[in-house]
């Protein structure tokens, strides 16, 4: 078992679910103030490696929605049809939700994706309702849609699907026509709730987990964000730092010159890097869908999901979070190779290049990283 013990082990912690997000996991802020919570309180703040062999009950659990900026505003709206209390954890009422749609207690529960909000909010929600957290995932990494997780990857059952926001609306998703409807029911849910909606689903037997899962994942944020922060503090490079515990690349580092972007019930856009340093005369373009996917070089195609590419400060080395550059940031980008599950025509067509409507062939980034 490995458990957060102090606020600095939190940091660390929620750096290196944010780096491994693709930009897109949103901003934890949220969550580092109910993880100190947590820490103040004495709830133990801890994730342990599957069982596959026992006979627990698992579900997954995130928040559904779009990361663009006004989605972590106050709505005068939202205070005028819900002018009561806010609830302060969500995800943990979706779990309980579920629950009680299923008859039955959730005995773990497991992350949908790395990201800055919902990994957190994971292990939040597990540790405040005295749930095993599992140390793993089903993406390796922040996603913006259900069809590219392991479960639906494997053709597994989305539904039910419990869902309720901080407003106190609850429901159930009982059954639907595909698991693609299910998903656009549970993003124009999200719209309705102003952005953002709590959700537990796939309930999955341990056995079933462990097939389908990537295991480690949570304590490679741990381990990524402390090797971030050591870097900081020793003085070495922290983005080169990062790109070494990823086992991966500094692909790029430069200044965004260009940003466009629009909510569609996702935070759409591009924003264009422009060189610097041994990058200077070249310019970096990045497509997002709440993540970074497709990336052009001079105009060529280049890096692309489902490999993983992040933008970061280019100084500290702390993961940045598409919601929030602007033009005039310096910035890094680092990359790392897709996880082992995404390596199959199935994996592509989840999270490659075509699935979001580009016409770019995929390269794995290892290829053009020997060719650079």
């Amino acid at each position: 078992m490995t458990e957060l013990r102090d606020r600095t082990e939190v940091e660390d912690f929620l750096r290196g679910a944010n780096f491994m997000s693709a930009s897109g996991g949103g901003d934890p802020a949220v969550q580092r103030r109910l993880l100190h919570d947590d820490l103040d309180r004495g709830v133990p703040l801890a994730w342990e490696p599957l069982d596959a062999g026992a006979d627990v009950l698992v579900c997954t659990a995130c928040f559904s929605g779009s990361i663009a900026p006004e989605v972590f505003e106050d709505s005068p709206e939202a205070k005028a049809l819900a002018p009561g209390e806010r609830l302060e954890r969500p995800m943990a009422a979706a779990i309980g939700e579920l629950e009680d749609y299923l008859g039955r207690p959730i005995d773990a529960v497991v992350s949908i994706e790395i990201g800055g909000i919902n990994t957190a909010a994971v292990l939040d929600a597990g540790a405040n309702l005295g749930k095993t957290v599992i140390d793993g995932d089903y993406a390796g990494r922040a996603i913006p849609e259900l069809h590219a997780t392991t479960p639906l990857g494997v053709g597994g059952q989305v539904l039910p699907w419990a869902l309720v926001d901080e407003y106190g609306n609850r429901m159930v998703i009982r059954s639907g026509a595909s698991d693609a409807f299910a998903e656009r029911i549970g993003k124009f849910l999200a719209q309705a709730s102003f952005g953002l909606i709590g959700c537990a689903l796939v309930p999955l037997s341990a056995a079933e987990v462990g097939r389908i899962y990537v295991p480690g994942t949570l304590t490679e944020c741990l381990e990524l964000g402390r090797a971030i922060r050591t870097a900081q503090e020793e003085g070495r490079d922290p983005v080169q730092a990062a790109a070494d515990a990823l086992e991966g690349w500094v692909v790029f580092r430069g200044t965004i010159t260009e940003r466009a972007w629009r909510n569609t019930g996702y935070l759409e856009g591009t924003h264009v890097i422009t060189g610097d340093g041994g990058f200077a005369g070249h310019s970096l373009k990045v497509w997002f869908k709440n993540e970074n996917h497709v990336s052009w070089l001079d105009g060529n195609s280049y890096v692309c999901s489902p490999d993983l590419l992040e933008v970061c400060d280019d100084e500290t080395g702390e993961p940045l979070v598409n919601t929030y550059l602007q033009e005039g940031d310096r910035v890094a980008v680092v990359g790392r190779r897709r996880r082992p599950q995404f390596d199959s025509d199935r994996g592509l067509a989840a999270l490659g290049p075509a699935h979001f409507g580009w016409d770019v062939d995929f390269r794995p980034i290892e290829r053009l990283m020997t060719k650079a």
